[in-house]
Order: C-alpha cells, then structure tokens, then sequence
C-alpha cells in the first residue's frame, strides 16, 4: 500500500515511538533533534492536510486540503507561511526535499547531515602533520593558547627535519585552527584587529532629553548634539540646542579641539592681565583633549553641514558618513550616546537641576548645567560597554594614550579664532550688542562711542562662539583682544550664525552680488585679503540664466504633466556654476521667505548641489542624490528602487531645486546615451523638483537635449564669452566699485577694458581670476592699486 494513501486514511495513527526507516540514535546535538522533529510537523500536514497532533475528525486547512490542491500547491502555500513567519530558508524547493527524504528516510531525513557527523583529529591531513601539531600545542606551557602563526613556524621546522626532501603538504591557517582546537577544546589565540585610537573617528549626532516632553507638555522640544571619540568614549563637547536639529559650523570644531575650562581665555590668555578678561577656571579640572582625526555625521544635509566639511577639509578631517560604518560600530556608538543622554536627563531631574527647572528649561540654563555634568559626572561615569577595558572614560583616555606614549595637543589660538563666527560691532556707552545679548566691562571704557556729535569711530572685529554667548572676543589691536563677559541675563541662545548686523558668511559657495555689501572701512588687512580672494563678478549672461531657471521652477510648481528641466551648456569658464549659486540662493530666499522662519525640527531642503565626479553612470548619480539626503547606502537596490526613494526624499523634504555639476561626467563607461536619457527623463517627469544640468561644451550623451528630442524635458541655455562692448566694460566698472584698496584710482579698469579683454578672450572665468590676483598682490606689497604693469604682468590659467 502507498504510503501517502496509507497515511491519509482517517483510521491510520501514526506511533510517536516508530521512527521511521532511519535513526537518530547517532546524532549527537538536540538541537538538530528538535529542529527535524519542528519540520516534521509541517511536512505531516503537507502529506496529509492535518498536522500530528490534529484532533480526531479534524478537516485540514483551505490551502492543504489534499482533495481540492495538488502536492505541489501544498508545498508551495507551506513555503508561504514559513516565509511570512520569519523562516527565511523556507522555500517551495526546500520544502519539497524535505518531504522527499522524509518519505524516504523518516525522521533521520530531516536532520542536518552536518550535526552527526564524526570525524578523528586531521583525517584529512597528512598523519605527520597531525602528529607535529599535536606534540607542538600539548608541549606548550605559556600563559593563554598558543596562536597559529607560532605552530606554524614550528610546524615547518619540524617537518624540514623529518620529510627529508619528501613534499608534505601544509594545511592552510584555517585548518590549523580547527586541528588546534580539536586538540584543545579551544581555539587557539588570534592577533586582535587593532580598534580605533583616540580621535580616529568623532561621531556627531543629535539626541532627544527623555522624559522631557512629558513634564513640559511639548512646549519645550530640548536636543542634546552630542561630539563623541569612538575609542574612550568622552564625549569632546556637547551643546544643547532649542529643537531637535542644530546648525552645525565650524564652532563646533573648535569646542572640540580645546579645553572646556580654556575656551573662554584661550585667545587672550589671562595671565596677561587685561582688563576685562574672563577669569579662568580652576586649573588642573582633568579635562583630556582630542583632536578628530576622523568626522562621523549622520546628517549630511543638515544646516551648516556644508560649512563644518570645508572646515574640516582645510584641516585635514576627513569627514565621513555614518552609514559607510558597520551595524556593530555604529550600535555599538549609539548605546553610549544614548546612555549619555538618559545620564544627563536623570541629571536635570536631580536636585542638582533645580536651576534649569526653575528657568522654565531655558536653554541657556540646560547648557550651564550640561557643562557641569560633562566635566563632573561623564567623564568619571562608568561606560555602558562590556569587561576587559577602564571603567570610565578618563581612564580609557589615560590607558589609550599612555599605549601610544603620545598626547593630543589643543589647536592654536589662531587657529581656534578663525573657527569662530566673526562680526564687526561699534562699542556703543552700553558696550557691545550681539545675538540679543549685550557685553560690558570696564576696559571698554576708551573704545566707546562719544555721546556728542563727531567723528565716527570704525568696527571692530568680535568673535564669537554660536554655541556659548557667556562671552565674546573683541580685537583691539593686531594682536591685542578683550574677552568680553555677557552684561545681563539671556533668555535663550540664539540660532548659530545668525547675526542683525554684519557677519562673515559662512556658506557653500560666495554670492554673485556679494561685492555690494556695505563693508566697514579700514577693514584689517587679513580680512581684506580674504574679501578680495572671493571677489564676485556680475555677468549679465549669468543673472540671465538664473532667470531662467526660476521662469522653469515656477511653471513645474504649477504644472499638472510633465515637468521640464534646464541645461547650462558653455565653455570652461563662461558662469555655470556661478548661475547655478545663484539660483540656489534665489530658491533659498524664496522658500524660507514661503514657508516662513524654519521651525525646530523642519527637515525641509529646498535645494540639492550635487557635484558629479568623472565617468558617473545614471545609477550613480541616483546614488549620488540619495547621499544628499542622508539616505543609508547599504545593499545593492535596483535603479528604479534608488529613483523610488530618492523621489520619498525630496517629497519629504519639499525639494524645489536640483543642481547638477559637471553634467559631462554623465557618461559612464558601458552606458548607452539610451540609458542616459531615459534616466533624465525619468528624473524629469517623475520627481517632484526642477532639475538644472551644468556642463561643458556638449556633454556627451546630452548632446541631444540641444540639437533634438531625445531629452525632450530640458531646455538648453548657452554661456559664451563676453565680447568687448557695453557689457564688458559694465562688469569692469562693478568690480572696479567693489575693491577696497586704498589707493587705487577710479576708472583705471574701464580704462584698460581693451587690453583686459584681450587677455582674457572675454572669458569671466580668467577675468575673476586675474582681478582676484592682482588685488591680493597689491595689497602684500603695499601699492594698493591696479596697474597696467601689474594686469599685464600676471599669468592667467589658459
């Protein structure tokens, strides 16, 4: 009789105590046990339509009913439930072997062959192989298990003596560790991965306080943005910001690289006896600096990011994405974040957090206390980590340290200056005023402004740190500053790097018309050469492609079909990138002026730059968005999945505009202009954002979206050299207003308008260069002024 009509017969039962024609008398692990013994519960109902333990006159489920589903339905609706239930091993196929050799075998066919198997020490090895590790790993008598490199160094010792020019094979390290262990019951010591040192990777992120949502009612959304050296675990500063997403900048840098308890003097040291300075704090406070190495972020898009990179890269930081990091590393960094943040919450809520509760959590009040606890509680905190290293951070930075026999030094203090924000303030009868605070002390007295009428008295350069306005730096000299002290009480910290009056800006790129800024007179020579290195050009042809831009922003804003694009074609040198900057600001301006000020939290990015580098595939340049977006980078999704998620993004994010760069690069080996264009139509059409593609002469696979319809979504604008006429001398004459020497004569670059264009060929590009080179020069070597013989004489890049 079949054994499957047999088993379905309603007056069959099956004995528990039969094991079919196999046994598992010689299977050594109950875990394979038990797991043949779970397969075989649903290979039964698979054969039967009714599991073992079925009650009788049970009828068998829709999907497994033998009468109404063939064999191979059952097994394929079995593969459908392991799957939805988390087996991921269970298929149609897989489900269909087991059934095979259960019939065939029973019970003992479902377990894994590999569980019983028996095998004697170096079967597989030459017996004098097995004879010299076993006499080499018996005999060793130091401290721990001998490791591989060791018994394979004897190993080969032993048998050069015993082979005699006889060729024995020598196992791989791999088998030599499993023949090690076999002798042993362990496996044999391994050279650790050498882990990351001090400052080798400083991870940025951003935590919530806990618990406090719940005791304010939301009214106060209190973020903790956290610096913290993945190897000791101290955390180089912390600052709590209004809102769960800060504006990052270069003053974080500088936080980090300098000790907490200096910071305030580390420009003016206040041994110098100033009047006026902060007066320092306790010395010997233990502090440990470190220097990053290494950058982490986990949002590359966040404000100011873009400021904090070019920082970073001037240094030589190398800055990184939190999701290029292992599962484990990156886990294993946010358990300690997140224990840093639930510390400092239990913090607040002791009686030691009394004044921030009696502040009605203002932020400035969570920052006081914040650096209290960083330098008293953190530091000498326990870590949530495993056994086997110092208890707390200072003695992992002690230990670490004193292993390298090196310590970390803090930035210079010209250095630590640069990294802060930088205003220009008058020093009124009241002292300064800056951010909504005001700043006094005693030896501003001589720097004031007179009450009556009379000569005005010039700026002076303030440095300030975004993240602590409890005092400012103010130049009064070359090298001669004040520490400022604040002069009353502040209700909150302001948003980092904004300013009511004058400031350095601080972003990715200059504006076109930032030569028409008002700037102070008898600006430091240090600032004015950095303002002549970045002198902007207003070309015509520029300002007019921006217009266009916006004129296609604002009809796909409106529109119901298809959406339309912008390509910016021209030689090097003509203002692509230059049109794509102001567009970007243009978007900018106009989304924050839509949507009103940014509130905490707001995600928004109205604007992608994406800068392409050579030989970029239509995949990559997916990929290349999506990193814009902080999207994590793990596993390999196809193309219309990255396009699916790089569209969620920009929905999410409420992005209007997307700058590509160097569109040329377009064109990656092994990819068709088919390829090209259907992905650029695809971004067109389907992604809610105007694209604007920058490249130059005729980017190759875009050459169509000039000459025909392939690209039939982009509207091509050419960028061409100036000639020499009304416009060219128009540009001269705005530059010639936006220099800030002090001897130079008007109407001398109108002048030479001729012999600047014939250098130049017209080209913006060699013209800003030129002029840019020629301010700094004069400037250094003390003429102050443009001359034919110094125009004539500078070289210019072909």
């Amino acid at each position: 009789m079949d054994v499957v009509e047999l088993l379905r017969g309603h007056d069959v039962m099956v004995d528990g105590t039969a094991e079919g024609t196999g046994t598992t008398r010689d299977i050594p692990c109950d875990g394979a046990l038990e797991r043949a013994r779970w397969w075989q519960a649903h290979i039964v109902e698979v054969v039967t339509g009714l599991p073992p333990d079925a009650r009788p006159g049970a009828q068998p489920r829709p999907d497994f009913d033998p009468d109404r589903h063939s064999l191979a339905a059952r097994e394929a609706a079995k593969a459908r439930e392991l799957a939805e239930s988390g087996v991921g091993e269970a298929s149609a196929r897989t489900v269909r072997r087991k059934r095979q050799r259960y019939q065939a075998l029973g019970l003992a066919g479902l377990v894994d062959g590999r569980a019983g198997r028996r095998e004697a020490p170096g079967a597989r090895l030459d017996a004098r192989v097995v004879d010299a590790v076993r006499e080499i790993v018996l005999s060793h008598r130091g401290p721990g298990p001998v490791s591989v490199e060791r018994v394979r160094a004897q190993l080969l010792v032993q048998l050069a003596g015993q082979a005699a020019g006889d060729d024995v094979p020598v196992p791989s390290r791999s088998a030599l560790r499993r023949l090690c262990s076999q002798f042993t019951g362990r496996l044999p010591q391994e050279t650790p991965a050498p882990g990351p040192g001090v400052g080798d990777r400083v991870h940025l992120d951003v935590l919530s306080l806990p618990g406090l949502n719940q005791v304010t009612d939301g009214r106060h959304q209190l973020g903790l943005l956290f610096a913290l050296d993945e190897a000791s675990g101290v955390l180089l500063t912390a600052v709590a910001c209004a809102g769960p997403e800060p504006v990052y900048g270069p003053a974080l840098l500088a936080r980090m690289c300098v000790p907490a308890d200096q910071r305030a003097n580390w420009i003016s040291p206040w041994s110098s006896g100033q009047p006026g300075s902060a007066s320092p704090s306790t010395a010997a406070s233990g502090a440990p600096v470190i220097r990053p190495r290494t950058l982490v972020v986990d949002r590359a898009a966040a404000p100011g990011m873009a400021a904090l990179r070019d920082a970073c890269a001037r240094r030589g930081i190398h800055v990184r994405s939190a999701a290029q990091l292992t599962p484990q590393d990156r886990g294993r960094v946010e358990r300690v974040m997140t224990a840093a943040a639930g510390r400092f919450a239990a913090y607040l809520f002791s009686p030691a957090g009394r004044p921030a509760r009696e502040a009605e959590w203002q932020v400035d009040r969570v920052q006081e206390l914040l650096d209290v606890w960083l330098e008293k509680g953190w530091l000498r905190e326990a870590l949530p980590t495993g056994a086997g290293f110092p208890r707390t951070p200072l003695e992992r930075y002690e230990d670490l340290t004193a292993h390298v026999g090196r310590v970390p030094t803090p930035l210079p203090s010209e250095e630590f200056r640069d990294l802060l924000n930088i205003s220009w303030r008058v020093v009124g009868p009241s002292g300064l005023r800056l951010g909504g605070c005001a700043y006094n002390a005693p030896a501003l007295h001589a720097l004031r402004r007179p009450p009556t009428p009379g000569p005005e008295r010039r700026p002076l350069e303030v440095r300030w740190d975004p993240y602590d306005l409890r005092q400012v730096w103010l130049r009064t000299g070359d090298e001669e500053w004040l520490v400022v002290p604040a002069a009353a009480s502040r209700t909150a910290l302001p948003a980092a790097g904004s300013d009511a009056g004058f400031i350095e800006e601080r972003s990715e790129a200059p504006r076109l018309n930032r030569h028409v800024r008002n700037h102070p007179p008898e600006l430091p020579e240090a600032a004015r050469l950095a303002y002549h290195a970045q002198l902007q050009l207003r070309v015509a042809c520029v300002v007019s492609a921006a217009d266009r831009i916006d004129d296609v922003r604002l009809l796909n804003r409106y529109a119901a079909g298809p959406r339309y694009g912008v390509l910016l074609h021209g030689q090097p040198g003509t203002g692509k990138t230059s049109a794509l900057l102001e567009a970007r600001r243009r978007c900018t301006a106009q989304s924050h002026h839509r949507h009103g000020t940014q509130a905490p939290g707001d995600r928004a990015v109205p604007v992608v730059y994406v800068h392409l580098p050579p030989a970029t595939s239509p995949r990559l340049l997916l990929v290349e968005l999506a990193r814009s977006f902080g999207l994590a980078l793990r596993g390999s999704p196809a193309t219309s999945q990255w396009a699916h998620r790089v569209a969620a993004a920009m929905k999410d994010a409420r992005t209007d505009l997307v700058l590509v760069d160097e569109a040329q690069h377009l064109h990656g080996p092994g990819w068709s202009d088919s390829a090209v264009t259907e992905t650029v139509n695809y971004l067109c059409d389907r992604i809610p954002a105007t694209f604007v593609f920058a490249g130059i002469g005729s980017p190759g696979s875009l050459t169509s979206a000039v000459t025909g319809a392939q690209h039939r979504r982009l509207v091509p604008v050419q960028l061409t050299d100036m000639p020499a006429g009304e416009d060219w001398c128009r540009v001269l004459a705005e530059a010639e207003a936006a220099l800030q020497l002090r001897a130079h004569e008007p109407g001398t670059l109108t002048g030479l308008a001729g012999l600047l264009h014939e250098r130049t060929g017209g080209n913006t590009g060699r013209l800003t260069f030129l002029l840019r080179t020629a301010a700094v020069r004069a400037i250094q070597d003390g003429s102050e002024r443009l001359t034919t013989a110094l125009l004539s004489g500078l070289p210019i890049p072909g």
